[in-house]
């Protein structure tokens, strides 16, 4: 840029001299993408019990509520204007505020104020925002990162940029950093037919550092999930026909199932358009994080401290199937144990390129990794791996192998009918942590070929 300054009386006496300044920018392309965004099925109950305990208070929301949230998208830079004026920040920029923290109940609020959210998702908020009373502080830096576009300031917008992010999935995620690697106990009751009571123990790890839940970034720029683990205990009756041949009676079958998912990434590898705007794509290299299955019981049942500690990993060992008793004329054995264990893996982790058009973006579908249909089959494959045995009684003379013979069955068909419900309930909770095996869901909300940043 060139200027010739106006002189009034030096021009007498030396040239006009002229005055110029440079400046430059970079057309860099820029993309906005979350990993760990899918929340398609629904169990009010589960969702409340599960973020009641990530957020330390009892949350008691509608089918009809979370279904808003899940359909609702917030504006993250409306989201952070109005964290902004909750923690009364002022004159600064977008990366200031999210170099700060913010309590869960503060973030819910935010995101309520944002513009243009439905009334059913804003009352929902509302009311998390109210129940929540977790004091712990959030890095707000591990849930967002914006990149180049933290340094706008505060009410201003990137040409061409969108930066939207699930309401439900930020909140979740938000929850889950409050929590930290604390472990969250839930009593779910009698939830599944068949099934007399389950209990659930959930422990989610801190994600890796500097890798938030959604990013605006260039090619290189990662997002990554927590790890989680999961314990739930299913206690089962005796079912219809407790007492069996040769004076054996079941007294109760139990279902100990363990879930350890590892962190999944989602890497931007590419933005371009080749032959104008309209043919924009992005591609992003996801991989699933590696899930480990076991039907069997965890060194870490009795020591909750050990269970939320991912620095350790959990040994197994065989859990207690089954209870019986024996009846043997004038003997009488109250309680048989039957014993056994089984495991399983997917181990689907090489990266898989997933592309997304101009149309797709503008509909933020989402998309996920392939893997193998484990959703009606998962713990189905456990029992039928699921080797049983009956531990030594000391009783001369009995044989173990016939006892077993006798309960095996009847034990395992058993399972065979809770084996669905378990599936289901497994995948609502994963759905709801927004992690699942094998799979990992990646969905793109804004992205340009250019944006002209001033670099210098």
């Amino acid at each position: 840029l060139k200027k010739i300054p106006a002189r009034y009386f030096a021009s007498s006496l030396i040239p006009t001299p002229v005055i110029g300044t440079q400046a430059t920018a970079s057309m860099t392309p820029q993309a906005t993408f979350s990993v760990g965004s899918r929340l398609a099925s629904l169990d009010g109950g589960i969702l409340n019990a599960l973020l009641g305990g990530l957020l330390g208070s009892n949350i008691s929301l509608s089918v009809m509520d979370y279904n808003a949230l899940i359909s609702a998208d917030v504006s993250v830079l409306s989201f952070v204007d109005g964290l902004a004026t909750q923690l009364n920040l002022t004159g600064v920029s977008y990366s200031d505020v999210l170099a700060s923290k913010a309590t869960v109940g503060q973030i819910a609020t935010a995101m309520a104020n944002v513009p243009g959210l439905g009334n059913t998702a804003k009352a929902a908020l509302q009311t998390i925002a109210s129940k929540s009373t977790s004091t712990v502080q959030i890095p707000l830096s591990h849930l967002v990162d914006l990149g180049s576009v933290g340094k706008l300031g505060l009410g201003q917008r990137p040409a061409g940029l969108g930066v939207d992010a699930s309401a439900l999935g930020m909140l979740t995620a938000a929850a889950g950093l409050a929590n930290g690697s604390k472990q969250v106990d839930v009593a779910l009751g009698a939830t599944i037919p068949g099934v007399l009571s389950t209990t659930l123990a959930i422990a989610i790890g801190e994600p890796p550092q500097s890798s938030p839940w959604l990013a605006v970034g260039e090619a290189g720029t990662v997002v990554r999930t927590a790890q989680t683990r999961i314990k739930l205990l299913f206690t089962l009756g005796a079912g219809s026909n407790p007492n069996l041949s040769g004076g054996i009676s079941l007294l109760s079958v139990r279902l100990p199932l363990n879930v350890e998912v590892a962190y999944a990434e989602a890497k931007l590898t590419d933005i371009s358009c080749p032959t104008g705007p309209d043919s924009l794509k992005v591609t992003i290299a996801a991989k699933p994080g590696v899930a480990a299955l076991k039907l069997a019981a965890s060194d870490t049942d009795s020591n909750p401290t050990a269970f939320a500690n991912f620095s350790n990993e959990q040994s197994f060992s065989d859990a207690n199937i089954a209870d019986a008793s024996l009846n043997l004329l004038l003997l009488k054995i109250p309680l048989l144990q039957v014993k056994g264990s089984a495991g399983a893996d997917v181990t689907n982790v090489n990266p898989t390129n997933l592309v997304f058009n101009k149309t797709e973006i503008a509909a933020k579908i989402i998309k996920a990794t392939p893997t193998r249909d484990l959703t009606q089959t998962l713990t189905a494959s456990l029992v039928n791996d699921l080797s049983l045995y009956v531990g030594p009684l000391g009783i001369i003379g009995l044989d173990l192998t016939a006892i077993l013979g006798v309960v095996k069955q009847p034990v395992l068909a058993l399972l065979k009918t809770v084996t669905a419900p378990v599936d289901t309930l497994l995948y609502s909770l994963l759905d709801t942590l927004g992690v699942h095996l094998g799979v990992a869901d990646v969905r793109v909300t804004g992205a340009t070929c250019g944006r002209a940043v001033l670099v210098q």
